[in-house]
């Protein structure tokens, strides 16, 4: 296996960087929204759902030390920094991270011991540059925001110590980011099931994940094998899935559709560890 940093065809480089752009735009651009949605603790899902699978196939215990991608407004960093982890939270979003850091300035229970810094996870050799080693790493409902993922798993593959885990929660190829319909039932309209049209073909599509989103975000769909297969191609080796249906209990008081799909999976843990 190559000790070089993962790279793209020099023929893909304006494409990929035009691709890089437009997420960053998107996120810059609707930052003070995202914040305002997400709070301390982050939304609904983020708390009641991704965060918890998270830490469970993480199974860190306090002074374990762990780099985030695509931290966001630093939800999950106070998270475990709270729970007396070492975090280096990182996110290609200045804005979101001028959020992350006065909301992290903010916590007057106890001191915390997290650090953000603007880094692009596509770019494998600023992961490189954050240091480490570290016991694990994290990406939570970031890699849908990455025109590349092998950079991201490359990079920390090389950051984390052996036995490192690794941790990516998603929105599950198959279903919530695929080409897809609710299907309902008449009379009442109720949403029963899903019509999947289209999942093998990697394609970015621009959406919003709230109807006051002023500026739709660039979304990149790709298939379950090549989330898969650029992990394995970076030397790392999946030991933990976990597939995370929305609950059937909304957290907030609008029932969304995917709150009455309980048996079909919005979200996926992935838990990936360098061996």
């Amino acid at each position: 296996m190559s000790s070089e940093p993962n790279q793209t065809p020099p023929d893909a480089d304006s494409e990929i960087a035009q691709l890089r752009q437009q997420v960053l735009d998107g996120w810059e651009s609707e930052a003070d929204f995202f914040d305002e949605r997400w709070g301390d603790q982050g939304d609904e899902f983020h708390h009641g759902v991704f965060a918890p699978a998270a830490e469970r196939l993480l199974g860190l215990e306090s002074g374990a030390r762990l780099i985030e991608f695509a931290c966001g407004n630093g939800a999950f960093a106070r998270r475990l920094g709270r729970q007396g982890m070492s975090v280096v939270a990182t996110d290609l979003s200045p804005a979101l991270l001028a959020h992350a850091e006065r909301r992290t300035e903010t916590i007057s229970d106890q001191a915390v011991d997290i650090s953000y810094r603007t880094v692009d996870a596509t770019d494998e050799r600023a992961i490189l540059n954050c240091g480490g080693p570290f016991d694990a790493a994290v990406c939570i409902m970031g890699v849908m925001s990455m025109p590349l993922l092998r950079p991201m798993f490359g990079g920390a593959r090389r950051v984390l110590r052996p036995r490192g885990a690794f941790v990516v929660v998603t929105l599950h190829p198959a279903y919530a980011t695929s080409g897809y319909t609710f299907a309902k039932a008449e009379p009442d309209d109720e949403p029963h099931g899903l019509t999947i049209h289209r999942y093998l073909s990697r394609y970015a599509t621009h959406g919003v994940t709230n109807t006051a989103q002023k500026q739709p975000q660039v979304y990149f769909h790709r298939p379950m094998s090549e989330l898969l297969g650029d992990a394995f191609a970076s030397g790392l080796v999946l030991d933990g899935m976990e597939e995370l249906p929305a609950p059937e209990q909304p957290m907030a008081e609008a029932k969304l559709i995917w709150n009455m799909l309980p048996e079909i999976p919005m979200a996926v843990a992935l838990r990936f560890r360098r061996v």
